[in-house]
């Protein structure tokens, strides 16, 4: 199923979590292909960057400085693109919010963020844009998953819950609107090097060895280019070839790296 709309027009689309990372790569590369693309986060000036390199590139772009975790913003962001560019029919959600910690050690405020910005503002953002796809016979909605959503890994806490829940939250989208040429689809990456992730070279692992941002808008388009006889997913998980840039044992590594430093510079300050 192709990203297009009536009479093969690109479909307009919002990009949450656009202001770096996987979202600002989506967000370039659907430009690239045709789609006005409303880019929304809440780093305002890094969003008007992106949208100046797809504006530069000959695309069409709406920064909307947003936090989309505040009450009522998912709808703003819906409406304001719709007004701004046409109604959406290619919702990608790559907004994230990860804090690492035993469920024991976890802050409510901890949990409630993530869940909030992880599995919440998707649902808000999905609820806001099905029943005009619906309607319109057409329309995407693409969810940024994590690999970490489908294994069980000991310190992911509030992001790991999330990210799984976020799983089935598309497969339910996917079921309850394939029929109306709706498609949903969950891609999870593994390690990617982005701002949240931990740095290949503290873990001992060649940068080349880990995923770019680029890799996953890479399948996103792919995704994209489907024709409409063909269902894909609704999970896809994307990861490095190598082990040892496997998603969930780099986390754990990477958590007990941090528990490690900590409790070196308690010791320190105890002395």
């Amino acid at each position: 199923m192709s990203a297009e709309g009536g009479a093969g027009a690109p479909l307009v689309a919002l990009v949450a979590g656009a202001s770096s990372g996987i979202g600002a790569a989506v967000a370039r590369r659907l430009a690239a292909r045709g789609s006005a693309v409303a880019l929304v986060g809440r780093r305002e000036a890094e969003l008007k960057e992106v949208a100046e390199s797809i504006r530069a590139a000959g695309g069409t772009a709406l920064p909307l400085a947003l936090d989309l975790a505040e009450e009522g913003a998912p709808a703003d962001a819906v409406a304001m693109t719709a007004a701004a560019l046409g109604p959406v029919g290619l919702l990608v959600c790559s907004a994230g919010a990860i804090r690492l910690a035993a469920v024991h050690e976890t802050e409510e405020r901890h949990w409630e963020r993530q869940l909030r910005v992880n599995l919440t503002v998707p649902f808000l953002l999905a609820r806001e844009v099905l029943p005009g796809m619906r309607e319109r016979g057409c329309g995407w909605v693409v969810n940024i998953g994590s690999g970490v959503g489908s294994e069980v890994v000991p310190g992911s806490g509030g992001y790991g819950v999330s990210k799984h829940a976020v799983h089935r939250l598309t497969e339910l989208i996917h079921e309850e609107n394939r029929d109306r040429g709706v498609r949903a689809v969950t891609v999870a990456p593994g390690w990617v090097s982005t701002r949240l992730a931990a740095r290949p070279a503290d873990l001992g692992v060649p940068e080349e060895e880990v995923l770019d941002a680029e890799d996953i808008a890479d399948t996103v388009a792919w995704l994209l280019d489907r024709p409409a006889r063909m269902s894909v997913g609704p999970l896809i998980r994307v990861e490095p070839t190598a082990s040892r840039a496997a998603a969930g044992d780099a986390m754990t590594r990477h958590l007990n790296r941090s528990r490690a430093e900590g409790a070196g510079r308690a010791a320190e300050e105890n002395r």
